[in-house]
């Protein structure tokens, strides 16, 4: 069976788990970011022999868990209705892609649906197709990874953000920059990624030669 594409990110999580508890650590305790202190906490974290590296998973597990799905992709994308570039597969993405066949992409699924919801349940059944696929597999770790960064973002955004606000100093104004350009950065980039995994499912499909027979005329 193969591996989920969750289960080969989820030491990337923790790394960026580990950063931003340190960087918070650093400046409430010692007023500024320590860099030496950082990396040597880290090199703690990493030890096999540390309580904190043998509960990075659950710690993992446990932070990416706190949002729902539905709540991350209103998170990355600012929707909350239709929010999946999936809604946009076909009245959008399709017509701008130059990889993809249009002709060929019509023929396979008979007709273009219109309605958001249709486009997207319509561009799922093409990824079920190819889910195994080198480029469309690698795309959709790009896009779940930076999905889950951004959560993560928002969440530390809003948790250590919180407790900002209570200490006026050019340090901590500064640490709250940080964190929201951190996420800023990450949204953008979870958009495109999500993007660019729609339309790598939609290309392979356009040069494929077999038909979704399941879609109504």
């Amino acid at each position: 069976m193969s591996k989920r594409i969750k289960d080969t990110y989820q030491k990337h999580l923790w790394a960026f788990i580990a950063i931003n508890i340190l960087i918070f650590w650093s400046i409430f305790v010692y007023g500024t970011i320590d860099f030496d202190k950082i990396k040597l906490n880290l090199c703690e974290f990493a030890s096999p022999k540390s309580l904190v590296f043998i509960l990075s998973p659950i710690i993992t597990l446990v932070l990416n868990g706190i949002m729902s799905n539905s709540v991350k992709e209103t998170i990355v994308f600012w929707k909350i209705k239709n929010r999946l570039p999936g809604c946009r597969a076909f009245s959008h993405f399709a017509i701008r892609d130059p990889r993809i066949n249009i002709e060929s992409l019509k023929n396979k699924i008979r007709e273009f649906p219109k309605e958001p919801d249709e486009q997207n349940r319509v561009w799922y059944s093409l990824y079920q197709q190819y889910e195994n696929d080198e480029v469309v597999r690698g795309s959709h770790r790009d896009f779940l990874l930076t999905r889950d960064l951004t959560s993560l973002s928002f969440l530390f955004l809003v948790i250590f953000g919180s407790i900002s606000i209570f200490y006026a100093n050019s340090v901590v104004s500064m640490y709250l920059f940080y964190l929201i350009i951190q996420y800023l950065i990450l949204s953008f980039s979870s958009r495109n990624y999500g993007n660019r995994f729609v339309c790598n499912v939609l290309a392979k499909a356009s040069e494929d030669k077999w038909q979704l027979t399941n879609h109504p005329t």
